[in-house]
C-alpha cells in the first residue's frame, strides 16, 4: 500500500485541482512544504480542509472503543475513498476495508487491501467477472459479497462454476420492511441460506450481514427498538444456520454498523453463542472525519446509551471544514459567500458557518458569532442570513462544518491537511 500511495503522491495537480493554487507546481506529496496557509491567503477559495490534530484524535478515539468492545472494524470506504486516509485505517489496525460497487473493491485490492467486505449484491455479468478477475490476480484477496434472493446466488454459482474458481463467499443480508435491500423475514433468510447451501461447492456462507440504518420509525426512540428488533432477528438466523450446519468457512462473518448505531449492533452481536468462532465487524465510515450537524447529534446519542464510548472518555470531532471567501453583502442582513452545492453536501442539512478569519488582519480563525446561518444554496453561491451586527464584509473568509461526509469528500479530488493553525502541512486524494 504504501507503494501505490507514494506513486499517487509522485503525481501532479496540474492547473485545475480545486482547492490547489495553480501557482503550486510540485507534486501531491509537496503540498504540505510549500508554506500554504489560510491567513495567508495563498488558497484559491472555495477550499476542503482537514484539520490533522482532530482526525488523530478520532483515530485515537475509534482504536480506544475497538478495544474496550472486542470489536473489529471494516471502515466504509466509499465515505472517503482516499488512499491515504484507507492507511490511516489500517496502520490503526483495520481488520479490512468495506466496499459498496465492484470497482471499489478492485480499487482495493489495487492498493494492497486483502481483506474488503463487499456490502452490496454483486449483480450483472461485468461486476461479477470484475470480482472474481481480482479474485484471480490476487490469490491472498479475500472478500464477501451480499445475497438476499435466490436468482443472484444462482447467477454467482454459475459463474464461479464457468470459470472452475474458487468458492465465493456470500453473506446473507438481513432487511427491514420498507427499507433497502435484505430478506424480509427469518423464514425468507433460512430459506435462502438453505438454497446457497446447496450450491457448494461454488457459494460458502460465509456469515451473516445487515445494515440497520435504514430502520424505520417516527422518532429516534423508534428507531432504537427497530435496531434491537433487527438485531434480534439477525442473532436467531445465524443461530439456526449455525445450528443446521449451513455454514461453509471456519469462522463465521458477522457484520452491521454504519456511523450511528454501531455500538448497539456490537453489544447484540458479541454475546451470540454459536459452535463456530465468529469476527464481529462494524463499518463505520464517517468516524474519521466526523461532521458538525447529523452525526454530532448521532455521537451524543451513542455516548449516553453506551457505557462503553462514555469510558473513552474524549469527543468525537468535526474534522472536514470547507472554507469560502465573503462575495457580496447586497442587502441588509444578506451576504454571499463562494460555495455551493458543488462543494459541499445539502442532502441531510444546509451547512453551517462555524469560524471566519480577515486575512491580513488575524493570525488565526475565531468562532463566528450567534445568529449567521445558510439559508440556501445555488451551485456557486451560499445565502448567508446574517445579524445587523455581523462583522463580516466582503474579502473575509468563513469556515462551513458540514453534515454527511460522504456527500462532501466526493465533490473534491483533494482536501489538505491543516494543523491547528491552518498552515498547510499535506493533502489526501480521492478517487470516485
Amino acid at each position: 500500500m504504501n507503494e501505490r500511495i507514494a506513486a499517487y503522491g509522485a503525481e501532479k495537480p496540474g492547473d485545475c485541482c480545486k482547492g490547489v493554487p495553480p501557482s503550486f507546481k510540485g507534486n501531491f506529496s509537496d503540498i504540505g512544504s510549500a508554506g500554504l496557509s489560510l491567513a495567508e491567503e495563498n488558497l484559491p477559495m472555495p477550499v476542503a480542509l482537514l484539520r490533522k490534530e482532530a482526525m488523530r484524535s478520532n483515530r485515537e478515539w475509534m482504536r480506544r472503543f475497538l478495544d474496550l468492545s472486542g470489536l473489529s472494524i471494516a471502515p466504509h470506504g466509499k465515505t472517503v475513498m482516499s488512499p491515504e486516509i484507507f492507511q490511516m485505517q489500517m496502520q490503526d489496525g483495520a481488520w479490512g476495508m468495506t466496499a459498496a460497487t465492484a470497482q471499489q473493491l478492485a480499487f482495493f485490492a489495487h492498493l494492497g487491501i486483502r481483506r474488503v467486505i463487499l456490502a452490496n449484491q454483486l449483480v450483472g455479468a461485468e461486476n461479477i467477472r470484475l470480482a472474481l478477475d481480482v479474485a484471480e490476480a490476487h490469490p491472498d484477496f479475500v472478500f464477501h459479497c451480499l445475497i438476499d434472493g435466490k436468482e443472484n446466488a444462482d447467477a454467482l454459482a454459475a459463474a464461479v462454476k464457468a470459470r472452475c474458481a474458487p468458492s465465493l463467499n456470500v453473506l446473507l443480508e438481513i432487511g427491514a420492511a420498507g427499507g433497502r435491500t435484505g430478506t424480509r423475514s427469518v423464514e425468507q433468510a433460512m430459506e435462502l441460506a438453505c438454497h446457497v447451501a446447496s450450491l457448494k461447492p461454488w457459494l460458502a456462507l460465509s456469515g451473516i450481514e445487515c445494515y440497520e440504518g435504514i430502520v424505520p420509525g417516527d422518532s429516534q426512540d423508534d428507531r432504537e427498538r427497530a435496531v434491537v428488533e433487527l438485531m434480534r432477528g439477525m442473532r436467531d438466523i445465524a443461530s439456526r444456520c449455525d445450528a443446521e450446519n449451513l455454514f461453509s468457512t471456519d469462522e463465521i462473518l458477522l457484520t452491521a454498523g454504519g456511523s450511528e448505531f454501531f455500538d448497539m449492533v456490537g453489544e447484540a452481536l458479541s454475546t451470540l453463542n454459536i459452535t463456530r468462532p465468529q469476527k464481529v465487524v462494524i463499518r463505520s465510515g464517517c468516524y474519521i472525519a466526523h461532521d458538525s450537524i447529523a452525526y454530532e447529534r448521532a455521537y451524543h446519542r451513542l455516548v449516553a446509551r453506551s457505557d462503553t464510548a462514555r469510558e473513552v472518555g474524549h469527543p468525537l470531532q468535526a474534522a472536514l471544514e470547507i472554507w469560502a471567501a465573503v462575495q457580496s453583502r447586497p442587502e441588509s442582513g444578506l451576504a454571499f459567500a463562494t460555495l455551493g452545492k458543488r462543494d459541499i453536501s445539502y442532502d441531510w442539512d444546509l451547512p453551517v458557518p462555524l469560524k471566519w478569519l480577515r486575512p491580513g488582519v488575524m493570525a488565526e480563525p475565531v468562532p463566528l458569532p450567534a445568529g449567521h446561518r445558510v439559508t440556501k444554496l445555488n451551485d456557486q453561491h451560499a445565502y448567508l442570513d446574517i445579524p445587523a451586527d455581523s462583522p463580516l464584509r466582503m474579502g473575509d473568509l468563513i469556515g462551513f462544518g458540514i453534515s454527511h461526509v460522504c456527500t462532501t469528500f466526493d465533490k473534491w479530488r483533494c482536501l489538505l491537511l491543516v494543523d491547528d493553525s491552518y498552515h498547510v502541512t499535506g493533502a489526501v486524494r480521492t478517487f470516485f
